[in-house]
């Protein structure tokens, strides 16, 4: 077992992380982009470009808006509910990195603005994209803003969880028997 910075700087496969508003989950996603060799694209469905903290995008080398803006390392969406918009300039990044970090803030977002099933399936075709690119997804939640059942139903389709607080994370990985155990400093 390693300790939590080695197991993000390796780890593969897709994570739905847990985290309560205002946790800090732009920049932990920086941290981990920054811990790897390959590069990292961040999907803010929650805010745009423009209101997200310059220090927390360090390591984010490309950003998919969800709100209308365009720049040289940014694609723009008109909402979080156009997930075919979102998914095209997310699958031409993880088809053109090596070992990608995708991060999607946040799945409640785009719960918000889609259909609980359309959402599901567009998760499920970029955690099959990640699998194949031996990439690392995140993919943001915050489980007290749905009910138990959405929560369970959308945790089946990610290789893990990880509940993020403000200042100590924790990594539940059935099958990834390097994960680090219990709660760990960030």
């Amino acid at each position: 077992m390693v300790d939590i910075d080695e197991w993000l700087a390796e780890a593969v496969g897709s994570y739905i992380v847990y985290a309560p508003p205002l946790s800090g989950t732009t920049s932990f996603v920086d941290e981990v982009g920054s811990k790897r060799d390959g590069e990292t694209l961040l999907v803010g469905a929650t805010r745009g470009l423009d209101r997200t903290p310059r220090s927390a995008l360090e390591s984010v080398s490309s950003f998919v808006d969800c709100t209308p803006t365009e720049s040289e390392r940014t694609a723009s969406v008109g909402s979080p509910g156009d997930l075919t918009g979102v998914s095209m300039p997310v699958s031409e990044f993880l088809r053109a990195a090596d070992e990608p970090v995708l991060a999607v803030d946040s799945v409640s977002t785009l719960l918000y603005y889609a259909e609980e099933a359309t959402v599901f399936r567009f998760l499920s075709v970029l955690t099959a994209h990640i699998g194949r690119s031996d990439g690392l997804g995140l993919f943001v939640m915050t489980p007290s803003a749905h009910d138990e059942q959405t929560v369970h139903t959308f945790e089946q389709a990610f290789d893990g969880r990880i509940d993020l607080e403000s200042d100590r994370v924790r990594v539940q990985a059935p099958d990834d028997s390097e994960a680090p155990e219990g709660w760990c400093s960030r």
